[in-house]
């Protein structure tokens, strides 16, 4: 097994389904996989990424 089958793998192993269906992650187990040992530097990383998201949403 390579490292991309690995590392896909355990995304797979924390993916939850929703109500409708849709495939959903929770940040705080998302964090542990990523290797961030402090939740609030991870919460950083997730501001930044809703930001980002709602810029590139205004932009279409």
């Amino acid at each position: 097994m390579n490292d991309i089958e690995i590392n896909n793998s355990i995304f797979l192993s924390i993916k939850h389904i929703d109500k409708e269906g849709i495939e959903i992650w929770y940040a705080r187990e998302l964090q542990i996989v990523l290797k961030y040992i402090q939740w609030r530097n991870f919460y950083k990383v997730i501001e930044k990424s809703v930001v980002n998201t709602n810029n590139n949403e205004n932009i279409k």
